[in-house]
Parts: C-alpha cells; sequence; structure tokens
C-alpha cells in the first residue's frame, strides 16, 4: 500500500508538470481561436490519442473488471458522463472567468478547490481530516497568493464565476476518486474525453465560427495540448486517484500553478521575482508536511 501511495503522488505531481507546461501552449493557442474551438478540438486529440493506447494496454493485460457486461457499461456510461460533464463545464467557466479577470487572479481563484475538495470531505463524506493536512492547505493557499496575486485583490464577476469554477473542479476530483474504484481508469479516461469533445463541439458550433486557417495556426498548441495535458495528464490523474485519497491529491494537482509560471518564465519570457519564488517554496513544503509519514492511521 505504501509503495501505491508513492507511485500515485509521483503520477499526480507528473500531471501537474503536464498541466503547468500547458498554460504557455493555452496562451499561444488563444491567440488564434476562441474557447470552445480549443476546447473542441484538444478534447477530440485526446480521444483519438487514447484510442490505441486502451486497445494496446487492454490486449496486454487482463483486468479484474469484468468489462462486457451491461452492469459495467451503464456504471462506465454515469462515471464518464460525471467526469466529463465536471470537466467540461470547469474548463468552459475557467476561460469565461479569465476573459472577465485577469490570467493571475484565475490561477489563484480556481486552484483555491485545495481548500474545497477537504470541506467537501469532512461535510458530505464525514471523513475526519487532521490538522497537519490543514496547516498544508493554508501554507498552499498562501503560497498560490503570492504566486498569483501581484496587485490589489477585489472580487468581481469574473472572480465569482471563477469561484464556481474551482467548485467544479473539485466535485470533478472527487466524481474520479469514486469511480476509479468501479471501473477500468483507461476506460474512464478515453469516455471523459469524448463527453467533453461532443458537449464544447455543440457549443462551437452554435456559438463560434472557426475558421481553418486560424485552426492550422493553433494545431502545435492544440496537439501539444491534446496530447499531454489532455490524454497523458488527466490519465495520470485517474491512475494516481485511485491511491492517493481527495484531500491530499488536490494539494499535489495545485502545484500546477508554480510549474506554470516556471514554463512561462522559460517558454514565454515571463520574470519570477521573489515573491513568487517564496510563494513556489511555500506549496512545496506544504507537498512535503501532507506527506510526512505519521504513525497513526489516516
Amino acid at each position: 500500500m505504501k509503495n501505491n501511495n508513492t507511485l500515485g503522488v509521483l503520477m499526480l505531481l507528473l500531471a501537474a508538470l503536464i498541466w503547468g507546461s500547458a498554460f504557455s501552449a493555452q496562451s499561444i493557442g488563444a491567440r488564434y481561436i476562441n474557447a470552445y474551438t480549443f476546447l473542441a478540438i484538444r478534447s477530440w486529440i485526446s480521444f483519438i490519442a487514447m484510442i490505441p493506447v486502451v486497445y494496446f494496454f487492454k490486449k496486454k493485460r487482463s483486468s479484474k473488471k469484468d468489462t462486457n457486461n451491461k452492469s459495467y457499461k451503464k456504471i462506465l456510461f454515469i462515471a464518464s458522463l460525471c467526469s466529463g460533464f465536471f470537466l467540461f463545464i470547469a474548463s468552459a467557466m475557467q476561460q469565461i472567468g479569465i476573459q472577465e479577470s485577469n490570467a493571475s487572479k484565475a490561477g489563484f481563484i480556481t486552484a483555491l478547490y485545495v481548500i474545497l475538495v477537504p470541506l467537501i470531505s469532512i461535510i458530505f463524506l464525514k471523513i475526519k481530516e487532521g490538522i497537519r493536512l490543514w496547516v498544508s492547505v493554508v501554507l498552499s493557499v498562501i503560497g498560490l497568493f503570492l504566486l498569483c496575486i501581484h496587485s490589489d485583490f477585489t472580487l468581481q464577476y469574473g472572480d465569482a464565476i471563477l469561484l464556481f469554477c474551482a467548485l467544479l473542479f473539485a466535485m470533478q476530483i472527487f466524481t474520479v476518486a469514486h469511480f476509479v474504484k468501479k471501473v477500468d481508469v483507461l476506460d474512464l479516461s478515453i469516455f471523459q474525453f469524448l463527453v467533453v469533445a461532443c458537449f464544447s463541439s455543440i457549443i462551437m458550433i452554435i456559438f463560434e465560427r472557426p475558421s481553418i486557417e486560424m485552426i492550422i495556426k493553433a494545431m502545435p498548441a492544440l496537439l501539444f495540448v491534446g496530447l499531454l495535458s489532455g490524454a497523458c495528464g488527466y490519465t495520470l490523474q485517474n491512475i494516481g486517484q485511485q491511491y492517493v485519497r481527495p484531500s491530499i491529491a488536490s494539494l499535489l494537482m495545485s502545484l500546477e500553478s508554480v510549474f506554470s509560471a516556471i514554463f512561462a518564465w522559460i517558454i514565454l519570457g515571463e520574470v519570477l521575482g521573489n515573491r513568487e519564488m517564496i510563494g513556489a517554496i511555500l506549496m512545496f513544503t506544504a507537498i512535503i508536511l501532507a506527506q510526512l509519514p505519521i504513525k497513526r492511521t489516516e
């Protein structure tokens, strides 16, 4: 179990690293196409990329779950619909919130799911969280603030949307945590992308008019985000959450804000000041504190 927990932690850290790098690609892609067009195409790329992966691994290994019976297919349908729906709405709300607010505040407010996840665990699931986890959460929120907020902080219309987005991401984390114990993680990953692709394609067709020329210009960013952030990142999340409880998983995945700042510095030339460095160190400290071994069973 200890080895599985370590594996889960490493997978979630890698997912956060990939998502952090994808922010720069998303920023570049947004220069050419609108939000739902970007979300639709990247999701279709992720879905298509997962087809040979699922086929190869299912052929190589024997799953403990009977994936051919009607009961399993029904659970998979519900799991994919719920997880995909939360992921679609959260991603859409994040993009709308960024348009109404700014990228720095968006990164901070969206990552507040790090607070919402343990709160939901306590209120609805009656899971007791230790004092050490709450210290880690407080440290990570302070770190996020130092990393993302560079001017006066006032809550506006776009910020309220981003708070709703944070709640949706928290719900997506809980949905994955619930269903990865019941369905094959590769099945959940691929059909989750299919749900997001279908919903975003419908909105794209109704409200946006993407041109082929602009899509071609955005294609390098779309391929990067679709293959890495989508197919690879969310599959790592689904696998990692089999071994890590939601509260710890949310802390690990919030590190995408740190990695996004690092990659923005490397790729886009955005400067990391002392404030941002202190924020990043606080967040890493929070993760290490949450992972230290304890004598009692949590």
